[in-house]
């Protein structure tokens, strides 16, 4: 594994742990073991390096969405199982580390976590429409609505006030939960079928 490849998982690790606005270049390079100069002679500063491991994460995170596409049985499940994974992708980040990205690095926000938002909704909006027509979801949702709705469900179920409230609940859970509830609810009685063949899935 070549060293810039090294540097950005170790970033990669630590931005799953802690903000990063926390994080230290000093830091990254004690752990892997390397010189800071070793470090600045592949990033310039630590902005480049934060907005490079978290453009890594998304491309993986494309990668995955693609997989899901192709082996999923039909539009409505691989819409369920792609949302699933951007909430965990956020719940694996954290509520307060994405409000921090976007208070101290605000282009980095702008120009990879919205890029990615943005198009994680093209995505989905695909598949709802086709999920339209072929019978699985009702022809009058508003699907503009339903994905804002879903995306504030994303970040809002991250939120560690919710889980203070049942200490038996994840964010992921919760998520899921709310998930189930939402899409079961504007699905025909074909997409309902569909649906509750993954229960297990959701609720687990």
């Amino acid at each position: 594994m070549e060293v810039k490849e090294r540097i950005i998982q170790e970033m990669n690790r630590l931005i799953l742990t802690k903000s990063c606005k926390l994080i230290t270049m000093d830091e990254v390079a004690s752990n892997l073991g390397i010189s800071k100069r070793t470090l600045y002679e592949n990033f310039k500063d630590k902005n480049q390096l934060i907005h490079e491991s978290i453009s890594d994460q998304f491309k993986k995170a494309h990668k995955e969405v693609e997989k899901i596409i192709q082996k999923s049985e039909n539009t409505l499940v691989s819409f369920m199982l792609i949302t699933i994974k951007a909430n965990q992708s956020v719940t694996n980040m954290a509520y307060d580390n994405i409000n921090d990205i976007k208070k101290y690095y605000p282009k980095i926000y702008d120009d990879v976590l919205l890029n990615h938002i943005d198009v994680q909704k093209k995505n989905t909006t695909r598949l709802l429409r086709k999920a339209i027509e072929e019978g699985l979801i009702i022809k009058r949702v508003d699907i503009n609505l339903l994905q804002n709705m879903l995306r504030f469900y994303i970040f809002q179920c991250s939120k560690r006030e919710y889980m203070l409230l049942d200490p038996t609940l994840s964010a992921s859970k919760l998520f899921n939960i709310q998930l189930f509830i939402t899409i079961r609810g504007i699905s025909t009685p074909k997409g309902i079928e569909i649906i509750d063949k993954y229960q297990d899935i959701i609720f687990n």
